[in-house]
């Protein structure tokens, strides 16, 4: 099989890409190694309402959960209210909307597949449909990647090893919220507790970066949601469980040669918040849009899709690891804590000093 542009990853990213080349007529396949795209949900599901100058929510409204006025940062002695307009998202469904809008575009998806391997001398993906035990060859001119954090190709684009690692319960919600919170603990080494609300129920979580803390991730987590009952914030039984990596060495390669990574997989998540939606949807846009200019024209425009998520990107991610780095080694008790975080949190004016 020969198409313009494979798409590794029906995520934000990858969809986003389909969306754009099959609105410039480019033909495109888009590729997930899961039957039911969306699932399963490896999020905490926040995304700010920037999100609005790139996707149409309100033509996707059943992917919408609840609108966010604003984050509460707890931090031990200390909680600071700030704006935070946003929205949770089901993301199963906003997934599987977006991968569905590409298809209605002209994009082909081919679900329960997996990519196992990549020739780059023959511009040939070897993909494994997983319920009929067939394996196609597709042979390509682009390839965009965004697979994921932790995919078989992060070899092709070299970065630093460094993740958080998230575990999340999915429970009851005992009071109503209009805001996600934020607390930040010396029990939580190198990252921070969330609860991000959906109605009556709640994304609680926490994230540790690794191999910097060697916590153990589950106890961590029941101490954070032990204390969470204690407030009368939550309940005590745990409806889904998941977990999931994020990427935190800000950004890596974002091309090599007629292939550009987007998404996670070009480690667009920000090092200190660890959001990824929004730029996912960006970083999406962007590779979608340079690989079809490179189909229609015959020459490689990828290094502009580089330069350009660069310029978006580079600078930010930089300051933050910068700060991830200085600041979280100084934050051992609450009294540190609550003082440090307004330098690191970018919500704060003091971030950018």
């Amino acid at each position: 099989m020969k198409i313009n542009v494979a798409i590794i990853g029906a995520g934000p990213a990858g969809s986003s890409a389909a969306i754009a080349l099959s609105k410039k007529g480019i033909p495109n396949i888009l590729i997930d190694k899961r039957r039911t795209i969306g699932l399963p949900v490896q999020c905490a599901e926040f995304v700010s309402s920037n999100i609005n100058s790139y996707v149409d929510l309100n033509s996707m409204l059943s992917a919408v959960n609840q609108k966010i006025k604003y984050i509460y940062i707890n931090a031990g002695n200390k909680t600071y209210k700030l704006s935070g307009n946003g929205y949770i998202l089901n993301r199963d469904i906003f997934d599987l909307i977006l991968s569905e809008k590409a298809v209605q575009l002209g994009s082909k998806l081919f679900a329960g597949s997996r990519v196992y391997k990549i020739d780059r001398q023959k511009n040939c993906i070897e993909v494994l449909d997983v319920l009929e035990k067939i394996v196609y060859e597709i042979y390509y001119d682009y390839l965009i990647i965004a697979a994921g954090p932790n995919n078989i190709f992060k070899s092709y684009n070299s970065h630093r090893e460094s993740y958080i690692y998230a575990v999340q319960i999915k429970t009851e919600l005992l009071r109503k919220l209009d805001s996600v919170l934020c607390y930040f603990r010396n029990y939580i080494p190198y990252g921070y507790g969330w609860v991000f609300p959906k109605g009556n129920h709640a994304n609680v979580g926490i994230g540790v970066e690794k191999p910097v803390s060697d916590v153990n991730l589950s106890a961590c987590l029941k101490k954070f949601a032990d204390e969470l009952r204690s407030e009368g914030l939550i309940g005590s039984e745990v409806i889904e469980k998941t977990a999931g990596l994020v990427p935190i060495s800000g950004l890596n390669d974002l091309t090599a040669d007629n292939i550009a990574f987007c998404g996670d997989a070009g480690g667009l998540t920000h090092p200190v918040t660890g959001a990824g939606i929004l730029n996912a949807i960006i970083s999406g846009n962007l590779a979608g849009d340079y690989a079809a200019d490179s189909v229609k024209a015959s020459k490689n425009f990828l290094n502009d899709y580089k330069e350009e998520v660069e310029s978006i990107f580079k600078k930010p991610f930089l300051t933050a690891c910068e700060k991830r780095y200085r600041l979280y080694p100084l934050m051992n008790d609450e009294y540190g804590i609550s003082e440090i975080i307004k330098f690191l949190w970018p919500s704060f004016e003091e971030y950018y000093v």
